[in-house]
């Protein structure tokens, strides 16, 4: 199912650096982040008016998605890429019309109305795309207990206690089991065993995602840069992985 993308997301998205409104939306757009750097092809559908981003939006934020101003800037922007609201394209074309159509002080115009603009992400995004930088990979957010940039916690602090895992009950990571009955306002659920074949456990090490077959066949080490994961995680995976 393609991705539902307004006008002035497209943009977003190339400025993404792990910010948002809330936990949850930016677990969501940190999730659709990560699949189009990693998924060029995949598909996204233009849409006039809230999108997949905007279902995320805080109920008690102050809702701006059906303004007019944001509207305006939607149209001025799928204008300036040769794109029509329920049209359906490739995020690889997207980059290549931001390529080849767009420059960093064009958000000087298009964007005034923006609150964002003055954090200059999105014009670093746009700079990059028409350079052929690479955009960079954001991290999933790691819910837990004195959790530090490779992922351990208060619970497992060893060198080798480098991942986090996502649960079923509410699609969060979390560096241990502990840490999820600590700090979540729910019982913890195993991710489902039916969606093995997804993202869901992540190396701390390189931000790597691994699939939970991928992990339980990688003989306690990231296949992405090496790092080794702590063996005796094995004796746990009942709590982690639906059996």
């Amino acid at each position: 199912m393609p991705i539902a993308l307004r006008g002035h997301h497209l943009l977003c998205l190339l400025g993404y650096r792990g910010m948002g409104y809330s936990d949850t939306y930016v677990d969501n757009m940190t999730g659709v982040y990560r699949r189009l750097l990693e998924e060029p092809a995949t598909e996204c559908e233009i849409v006039a008016g809230p999108d997949q981003l905007c279902a995320c939006f805080p109920a008690d934020g102050e809702y701006h998605c059906e303004d007019r101003n944001v509207a305006e800037r939607d149209a001025l922007i799928l204008e300036k890429l040769g794109l029509r609201a329920g049209q359906v394209t490739t995020w690889g074309d997207i980059l290549g019309r931001v390529a080849s159509s767009l420059l960093p002080d064009d958000l000087l115009h298009i964007c005034s109305t923006c609150p964002w603009l003055p954090y200059g992400v999105c014009q670093d995004g746009i700079r990059k795309v028409v350079s052929g930088e690479p955009l960079p990979m954001v991290r999933p957010k790691v819910y837990g207990v004195e959790v530090d940039d490779e992922t351990r916690c208060k619970h497992y602090h060893s060198e080798l206690d480098v991942i986090a895992l996502k649960f079923g009950c509410c699609e969060r990571y979390y560096p241990c089991y502990e840490c999820h009955l600590e700090t979540a306002d729910h019982p913890p659920k195993p991710w489902p065993k039916s969606r093995f074949d997804e993202p869901a456990v992540l190396c701390g090490s390189c931000g790597h995602v691994l699939t939970v077959n991928e992990y339980k066949n990688c003989e306690s080490k990231c296949p992405q840069c090496g790092a080794g994961f702590n063996p005796g995680c094995q004796l746990h995976h009942h709590l982690y992985f639906e059996s």
